[in-house]
């Protein structure tokens, strides 16, 4: 459908300000928190740490576009990753995520509930994530914004304090709105787009220092990095992408 000048403002506005409790996740609630657990600075492990702990992540993720997606060759561009979880009780954490490249970004935030047995653990949540993206160079004048949902299980075992982490995701595509020039295109239409597995590792590497590294395979309908291709192919595909950070 095609939105009204002041439609399309109002829905600017709406879809900006939900990036504001995502920035303050990340730089208010650690002012908050009672001191983490430095021994276990898990972002992903689904292993239950007391009440109060905070723990953030930075690092890089790169996704490789299909190329029927994008026809010519294009060089992935890595983006800036934050990680951050902060438990509510024992076993109630929020999760917040976000991935930053300018051109295309998404940020997160979201609530999940753990439990241990033993050398296992285990997750089950739900986040809600609002993707932007700008394209103000060479003569375009182009933005995009929407709304998705990923509700999730994660598995971890512990194995001689290496912490692996298995997680799946359903993948959710509420709204959809693209801007060029004057133009403007959208959708509000939840439907289920695919879904998505990754596989991580958070481990020690020196003194009480963690690194998470891992792989993300999703097999889905063309996901919001693939917005500037303006594509309107319409079957799953599937976009590996890796990941790298380190744990505070």
């Amino acid at each position: 459908m095609i939105l009204h000048k002041s439609n399309r403002y109002t829905e600017n506005i709406f879809y900006r300000l939900l990036v504001i409790p995502v920035l303050i996740f990340f730089f208010v609630v650690p002012l908050l928190s009672s001191p983490s657990d430095s021994s276990q600075p898990f972002v992903l492990f689904p292993k239950p740490l007391p009440s109060g702990t905070f723990n953030v992540s930075f690092g890089l993720s790169m996704t490789i576009v299909p190329r029927a997606i994008v026809q010519e060759g294009v060089l992935p561009l890595p983006m800036l990753e934050g990680r951050s979880r902060y438990w509510l009780t024992d076993h109630i954490f929020v999760t917040g995520q976000a991935n930053l490249v300018y051109v295309t970004n998404q940020v997160s935030l979201g609530l999940g509930w753990a439990y241990s047995v033993g050398n296992f653990s285990f997750a089950i949540g739900d986040n809600v994530g609002y993707w932007f993206g700008f394209a103000d160079f060479q003569g375009f004048d182009a933005t995009a914004m929407g709304l998705t949902n990923y509700p999730y299980i994660i598995v971890g075992a512990d194995v001689d304090n290496l912490y692996l982490s298995f997680r799946t995701d359903a993948l959710f595509r509420i709204s959809q709105h693209t801007t060029f020039g004057s133009a403007s295109v959208g959708r509000i239409k939840p439907e289920l787009t695919g879904f998505a597995f990754t596989l991580a590792v958070e481990q020690q590497v020196w003194h009480n220092s963690y690194f998470i590294f891992g792989t993300r395979i999703q097999y889905a309908l063309p996901m919001y990095q693939t917005w500037l291709a303006f594509s309107t192919y319409n079957r799953w595909l599937v976009s590996p992408e890796i990941f790298i950070g380190y744990e505070l």
